[in-house]
């Protein structure tokens, strides 16, 4: 009994730590309408641009997204304009660069991604933790959309499991 009740305790600090481990601390406006961005998820994709490298795309948003949906941008948009998902969707390369970044929100009428317009302030980035702070200078418009972002977050990295490239520790 004692050895199940330790097992039993063990998950439960294990898995209380990887929920802490995941923070983020934000919001989005756009066109005049806030989102507080209240959940994060980072994963590690094959590079779109640089073969044989891993990419790792971050996921802010005002409720949970699920590890398939956040590397699926079409998946993301179409939660946006049916279920009113708000977020942000950045893609790291492996040298922490900003390949793109698009903010996500109902009250948009067009889709936006970029990489001019998001600014970036890494903490920690290495193949098990993605932390820092995205944020626009103050707000930004492009195509008749008006928007403005600043978030800071902390996320466990986990690998997308169609990944052809091996990482290599």
């Amino acid at each position: 009994m004692k050895a199940i009740l330790g097992s039993v305790a063990c998950a439960l600090l294990l898995f209380s730590g990887i929920a802490a481990a995941q923070q983020v601390n934000g919001t989005l406006v756009a066109n005049g309408k806030s989102a507080v961005l209240k959940y994060v998820v980072a994963q590690e994709v094959d590079s779109s641009t640089e073969k044989g490298y891993m990419d790792v795309i971050v996921v802010l948003s005002d409720r949970k997204v699920g590890l398939a949906d956040a590397r699926n941008i079409e998946r993301l948009e179409a939660m946006t304009r049916n279920d009113g998902l708000a977020g942000l969707v950045v893609r790291l390369n492996p040298d922490a660069k900003i390949m793109s970044a698009e903010p996500l929100h109902p009250a948009f009428t067009t889709f936006l991604s970029s990489a001019a317009f998001v600014r970036w302030k890494p903490s920690a980035y290495d193949e098990k933790r993605v932390a820092g702070r995205f944020w626009t200078e103050g707000t930004q418009s492009e195509f008749r959309q008006q928007w403005s972002y600043d978030a800071t977050f902390s996320a466990p990295i986990t690998l997308d499991p169609d990944a052809k490239t091996v990482r290599k520790n």
